[in-house]
């Protein structure tokens, strides 16, 4: 792939992320939101449960739950999009602690076995010497700690301060600082391992989707 359409896949993805925060954060807030709207913001999370569920071992049976829930969601419409904050509030504070257990339950072996460390020997061509492998695994603990404390942010705000306040944490707040991670942690390693292979963000979301591939494929 050359780097002319990895900028533009990438430029892409950062645009629609942002109209599909924007679009939440206006749902979120909203009295009474448009119903078509809510249904918008809703599509990755049900996208995503669908894909689960399609490579899951009992597909058939999974499917159907999909089924249920939507049929209870479109019953329920009028209901849901007044309560909508909350199943927001699931949505994030539910991935951050899920990604935060993905990233620490690789922890407890050895250096290659941590989840960045997979995810760059995937990448990188030779093969990672201790150095890389010690620094890959301290860059899982640091995206484990993000997690974490970016779950309980999540659940004091929604619990103790406005809506707002949570909203634009979520939406606005939650984006920025992944980004902040992103190049913090690039800077760092061209610092920390001048020698070493770069991997741009846009290889690194690559890596880990490959990553996934292969460990469905494994199930």
């Amino acid at each position: 792939m050359t780097a002319s359409r990895r900028n533009l896949q990438l430029a892409s993805g950062l645009l629609v992320g942002a109209g599909y925060l924007a679009l939440s954060y206006f749902v979120t807030n909203a009295d009474h939101p448009p119903l078509l709207a809510v249904w918008v913001t809703l599509m990755p999370i049900a996208s995503m449960a669908l894909v689960a569920a399609w490579r899951a071992r009992m597909r058939w049976l999974w499917l159907a739950c999909c089924a249920v829930a939507a049929g209870w969601v479109v019953l329920h419409s009028a209901r849901f999009s007044t309560h909508v904050a909350w199943l927001y509030f699931a949505q994030h504070a539910g991935a951050m602690t899920l990604l935060g257990f993905v990233f620490g339950s690789t922890l407890g072996g050895q250096p290659e076995q941590a989840l960045c460390s997979r995810i760059a020997m995937g990448l990188v061509a030779e093969p990672l010497d201790a150095a890389y492998l010690r620094y890959t695994r301290n860059v899982t603990l640091a995206w484990t700690v993000f997690f974490a404390v970016s779950a309980g942010v999540s659940v004091v705000l929604f619990v103790a301060a406005p809506l707002v306040v949570w909203s634009t944490f979520a939406d606005v707040g939650t984006p920025v600082l992944l980004g902040v991670m992103f190049v913090a942690e690039y800077l760092v390693r061209r610092s920390v391992l001048p020698d070493r292979p770069a991997l741009d963000v846009l290889a690194i979301i690559h890596g880990w989707r490959d990553f996934s591939r292969r460990q469905e494929s494994t199930r």
